[in-house]
Formats: C-alpha cells, sequence, structure tokens
C-alpha cells in the first residue's frame, strides 16, 4: 500500500510542544526565527495540531525560555531566544551531518569529586548524556575523542569545575572497549528505534502528491529522527557493533529529506508570515543539509 502523509500522521501520534519544537528548529530558525501565531497555526493544522495546541504550546515555550513573544497590533509574533538558536544551532550539527564524525582514537572522562552534590551530579548528567557521554559510574562519565570545550562549559555553568577532573588521551591497549561500550550506552534501545524509524519511513521520499503533504512528511520524518539522533552517542565506527543501523537510517533520512524539500519549501513560503516584510531567504546552512550522501 502506498504511503500518504496521513498515514504517516497515524503513524507517529506526535505530541504537541515536541513538535512544535521540531517545525521551528527545521522550518522557521533558518529563516530568522520569527513567526507570526495565525502563519504558526497554519503550518501545524495539517500537522494534526489545533489552534488550542498551538497557543498551548508556543505558552509553554515561552515559559521554558525556548520563545519569546511580542505584539505588533492585535497580532502576537514569536522568536526563538538566543538561548534557544545556541541549541537549535548545536542541535541541527548533529542532525543534518552529511557524513558520520570522525575518530582520534583519544577518550575523554570526567570525575566528578566528593563535594559535589547529588542534584549537581544528576544535572551534569542529564547535560552530558545529551552531548554523547557515557556514564560508567555514579560520578564517572566518558566520551570518545579529546575536545573538551563543551564539556569545561557544562562545568563551569554548572559550578562544577572546580569539583570535577578531566582527562583526555588514549586508554591502555589491554582495556576492554566493549566492556566499556556496554556499560556506558544503552545501544540496543537505541537500534530498536533505528529500525522502527526505517520501517516507518521507508519510503517517504515518495510522497510529492501536494506541497502540504511534502511539508507533513518531512516535518514528521525529521521530527522522529531528531527524537532518536539526540539520544545517540554518536559513537565512532570502530567502536560500534556489527549490523548497527544508525548510519543506515541516517541514508535513509537524508534522501528522503531532500526528495520532500523542494514541495515542501513550496507550502513552507505560502504559509509562513515572519511580520510586514518579505519572508527571509533561508540560511546557507540550510541548503547544505544532508548534502554529501
Amino acid at each position: 500500500m502506498a504511503i500518504t502523509a496521513h498515514t504517516l500522521l497515524d503513524k507517529v501520534a506526535p505530541r504537541a510542544k515536541p513538535l512544535i519544537i521540531t517545525v521551528f528548529g527545521d522550518t522557521i530558525a533558518p529563516r530568522g526565527g520569527t513567526i507570526w501565531l495565525g502563519s504558526l497555526i497554519d503550518l501545524m493544522q495539517p500537522l494534526g495540531l489545533s489552534e488550542r495546541l498551538v497557543r498551548t504550546g508556543v505558552y509553554r515555550l515561552v515559559r521554558e525560555g525556548w520563545l519569546k513573544s511580542r505584539q505588533d497590533g492585535r497580532r502576537s509574533f514569536y522568536t526563538i531566544t538566543d538561548q534557544g538558536i545556541g541549541t537549535f544551532a548545536e542541535a541541527d550539527a548533529r542532525i543534518y551531518a552529511s557524513t558520520p564524525l570522525a575518530w582520534n582514537n583519544k577518550w575523554t572522562i570526567v570525575q566528578t569529586l566528593p563535594d559535589a552534590t547529588l542534584g549537581a551530579r544528576k544535572k551534569l548528567r542529564n547535560l552530558l548524556t545529551w552531548h554523547g557521554f557515557g556514564q560508567l559510574s555514579p560520578t564517572m562519565m566518558i566520551k570518545p575523542g579529546s575536545d573538551t570545550t563543551t564539556l569545561k562549559e557544562v562545568l563551569k555553568t554548572l559550578n562544577l569545575s572546580d569539583s570535577s577532573i578531566v582527562f583526555t588521551g588514549d586508554l591502555d591497549e589491554k582495556t576492554d572497549k566493549q566492556s566499556i561500550i556496554t556499560n556506558g550506552w544503552d545501544l540496543n534501545d537505541l537500534s530498536t528505534s533505528y529500525a522502527n524509524l526505517l520501517d516507518c519511513f521507508h519510503n517517504a521520499n515518495t510522497i510529492t502528491s501536494t506541497p502540504q503533504d511534502a511539508f507533513v512528511a518531512r516535518s514528521l520524518l525529521i521530527h522522529q529522527y531528531r527524537r532518536i539522533l539526540l539520544k545517540d552517542p554518536q559513537l565512532p565506527n570502530e567502536l560500534l557493533p556489527p549490523q548497527w543501523n544508525g548510519e543506515l537510517a541516517r541514508k535513509q533520512v537524508a534522501k528522503a529529506y531532500r526528495a520532500l524539500s523542494d514541495q515542501a519549501d513550496q507550502f513552507i513560503v505560502v504559509n509562513m508570515q515572519c511580520g510586514d516584510e518579505k519572508l527571509p531567504d533561508p540560511t546557507s546552512a540550510y541548503h547544505k543539509r544532508f548534502t554529501s550522501d
């Protein structure tokens, strides 16, 4: 049976707020980061969200610091905050990457000291997990690679710079790296998620009946992919288990995303208003998404 935007929507059944975040990151951020509420309602309607759900969603995103609002007469506009722009940019670099990340065979280990509180260690664990670290013990986390820039920024933000020790370098040749991978990350759960993604979107690139359908399919595709990818530590190929399906999923998503984008953009240009001025052209980075596959 041919796949349609409607059947994809039924399969994915996305929740309102995360889906609004996806549309802001995928569609609105590269076009200036601002949208009229009425336009946002129009964009989200074919994705199954009612006006009430959109209004509730953006209200919560304002409270959480993702968006800020302004009034222009009777119209409300929503803009991604500086904090949100930084988070979207970092996520974009991972989501739309055209090739797997290279590895220099180095590792980074962070060990929190006894004076770090349980609450601080929990916040550190949550943030570093998002950045690809695995947990080896309640006080130790590890990641392939030797770039400590982000790690040091996180430690500074949490006031843990003086309560942590950071190590970088090679591991002993006798170290069981697969044991580190097994204990640090749940790759089985990720593999299952990727398999479900591959099954759900195996021919999404064939949905080209209308610009609206293409926009719906592309938004749902990237919504599901980002939910998985941002939990994926994106380990080097040398450390991944045999038959790992993450790279296959990335290539399938890249192919479908590019196939849907021309028509999806037609729908966006017609339905997105950011003010009285002309809708800004997408950034150059937008045109480079998944470009080398």
